[in-house]
């Protein structure tokens, strides 16, 4: 064997491998660039921050030590914990008003604790079918709900939502949990919409209309916890929980609905409802959904805090979520793909169109604080300032004017149903408030007539407040839609107005006060709400105003009727105060002028029923045949189908009877 001499050249080694960076060291380099982010972001946002400050102090200079404080002390645990400086005030001389009747009758006649809510605090259902409906109930609701509550809300695509409807009315068990949820606050939502002639019919079980909605809510709340809502996000769970804030504002609980209203906020922004849904490339029907939702959700939550007191809003100032268009659910397709555009003339949606729109205009903070400072008499001592922010104010007023005409003119419609009516009925009493509240009290024309100090200033903002519901409820009433007014009820402001009429027994402000305790709006919204602390509270402060108003009269030797809402009162509250209290405490608004002339925020009141329509009855044919249900013999799928034959068959004796609205 040949071996041939071979040099033997050794390989060249393999570059060095880099020493692979330890976990710790990742993470450490990963937090240092969100720092720098971090660091970026929070130096915009100072100098956002900072240019607010220094425009706030320019408006709150001129207060005093004593006012800088009241916004703290809210007193012991008869107070309410409030911010708004306005609401501070009010609860004050309410707390006075108590201690005035606890002082004429010590025994105690203001409870201590909210009955109608302490009770549903010891039950819990042991399971969501606590309340059985048989099939005629729920399409009887859920025809109402689409006739009186959908129209104003539009947070749910009725199309999407029906077949899960034949589903419950077979067994509401084999249903998802979220969409149980939805339907038991759909039941709600239809419950408060009855008039109480259809409560007695459809419900028919003898149990009153509010243990009705107590057991809507307790099921809700189980099947909200089994599916575990807390964890488990999706766009069922927002519209349950949605609706189910809008029976607790119904029910006159508005703190409770604004403490949910937050938990809803977070939700959304959690899953990215304050993006409009473009930026995620997401699909028209899933984006249109997804705007509707949230509008609904920024308008509830501005109005909460106005009704609560509590300024703060937890939407975030910057979102991008565009307003919905107007479109029907019929033209909503879950599968469609080409971008969605607005449809000309009137649809579904106008109503709510036309709260998005001034929805937007009450997110701008300079519109409050200039209206703040008329309300209150700064003009004068803010200056430029003052003048400045008027001028932006009257230029969104404006603004918001025109655009609320050019939806008019292009997507309402009196003649298609009530609910345009309704939509017609909000701008021209909303511009003419706005522009009343802009202008300085001293510009008023009742201005050294019936105004003449801001005590008096505020207690004919409260007045004109209680007005504008009550002309507003009358013509909702005629068409099934006073449910809504309902939410907008805040008894808090009926004890106020009772509280200004104590201490204003005689004049013109009074007469129109005690007028509106003769309204259907007070009568039923007050007498129909008696099992409430709130309610009791507000019933005595009006028996206690009348019985100085009456004694006040007969001095001056004037004499007038009890009114039949006191005669009423006197009965269901067994009050003993027809007595004559003590005296006037003379002084009482003496510190008034200086309170009310350094308060910071007013918007409370203000601002209280910008959200309801003021409408007009209309004499026009209703002509536009708008979406109300979808045929039942349309491809619902097939699970749905078979699940709900029985049921079917069982509702369509009932359903005949809506002349075809459905079929």
């Amino acid at each position: 064997m040949k071996i041939t001499k071979i040099t033997c050249t050794p390989s060249r080694p393999a570059p060095a491998r880099p020493k692979a960076k330890k976990a710790a060291q990742i993470l450490q380099e990963r937090l240092t660039k969100c720092e720098t982010l971090l660091q970026k972001y929070a130096a915009a946002e100072d100098n956002d921050i900072d240019a607010s400050v220094q425009e706030y102090k320019i408006t709150t200079n001129c207060q005093s030590d004593d006012s800088q404080s009241v916004g703290k002390d809210v007193g012991g645990p008869t107070r309410k914990p409030v911010d708004g400086e306005l609401w501070v005030t009010l609860n004050d001389e309410i707390h006075k008003m108590k201690k005035i009747i606890e002082q004429d009758h010590p025994e105690g006649l203001l409870p201590e604790e909210d009955a109608s809510h302490v009770s549903s605090e010891h039950s819990s259902p042991s399971s969501s079918e606590s309340l059985p409906l048989d099939p005629v109930t729920i399409f009887k609701l859920w025809q109402i709900f689409l006739d009186r509550v959908n129209p104003l809300t539009k947070i749910i695509h009725a199309p999407t939502v029906q077949p899960f409807i034949i589903s419950a009315a077979a067994d509401i068990s084999s249903v998802p949990l979220d969409q149980q949820a939805l339907l038991y606050s759909i039941f709600g939502l239809a419950v408060l919409a009855l008039g109480n002639d259809e409560f007695k019919s459809i419900m028919g079980d003898g149990r009153p209309r509010e243990r009705v909605l107590e057991e809507m809510l307790q099921s809700a709340s189980v099947v909200l916890m089994r599916f575990d809502s807390l964890r488990q996000h999706n766009t069922v769970i927002l519209q349950a929980l949605m609706h189910t804030s809008i029976i607790l504002m119904a029910q006159c609980n508005k703190h409770a609905a604004w403490i949910l209203m937050g938990s809803l906020v977070r939700i959304a922004m959690s899953m990215g409802y304050h993006r409009d849904g473009t930026h995620f490339s997401l699909s028209p029907f899933e984006t249109e959904m997804r705007r509707r939702i949230w509008w609904q959700i920024v308008m509830y939550d501005i109005k909460l805090g106005i009704d609560s007191g509590l300024t703060h809003s937890c939407v975030p100032k910057r979102f991008d979520t565009k307003q919905p268009l107007n479109l029907n659910d019929a033209d909503l397709f879950r599968d469609a793909t080409v971008e969605l555009s607005h449809r000309n003339g009137p649809t579904e949606m106008a109503f709510v169109m036309v709260m998005n729109r001034v929805t937007e205009y009450f997110l701008d903070e300079e519109t409050r604080r200039a209206v703040e400072a008329n309300i209150l008499g700064h003009s004068e001592l803010d200056g430029e300032n003052n003048t400045a922010r008027l001028e932006h104010n009257l230029a969104r007023i404006h603004k918001l004017e025109s655009d609320l005409i050019d939806l008019e003119k292009r997507f309402i419609d009196a003649r298609a149903s009530h609910v345009h009516a309704a939509a017609l009925g909000i701008r021209p009493h909303l511009i003419k408030r706005l522009y009343s509240m802009t202008r300085p009290m001293q510009e008023s024309p009742d201005w050294g007539v019936d105004i003449f100090s801001p005590r008096d200033n505020l207690f004919k903002l409260i007045l004109s407040s209680c007005e504008n519901a009550s002309d507003s409820y009358d013509s909702m009433s005629r068409w099934g839609l006073a449910w809504y007014i309902h939410l907008h009820f805040n008894l808090d402001i009926l004890a106020s107005l009772s509280t200004f009429l104590y201490y204003s027994p005689m004049g013109s402000l009074s007469n129109r006060g005690w007028a509106i305790f003769e309204s259907l709006y007070a009568k039923n919204s007050l007498l129909q709400n008696l099992g409430s602390k709130a309610a009791t509270t507000a019933a005595q402060f009006a028996l206690k105003a009348f019985v100085h108003r009456d004694s006040t009269l007969l001095e001056a030797g004037q004499f007038s009727e009890v009114p039949e809402v006191i005669l009423r009162l006197r009965h269901m509250v067994n009050s003993p105060l027809v007595t004559p209290p003590d005296p006037t405490i003379s002084g009482q608004w003496a510190t008034f002028g200086t309170m009310a002339g350094t308060s910071g925020r007013t918007e409370e009141t203000q601002f209280m029923n910008m959200f309801m329509p003021l409408t007009r009855a209309s004499q026009e044919d209703e002509n536009y045949n708008l979406w109300t249900g979808i045929p039942w013999t349309a491809d619902l799928g097939q699970d749905s189908a078979q699940s709900a034959m029985q049921s079917q068959q069982q509702a369509e004796p009932f359903m005949s009877n809506f002349g075809g609205s459905i079929s």
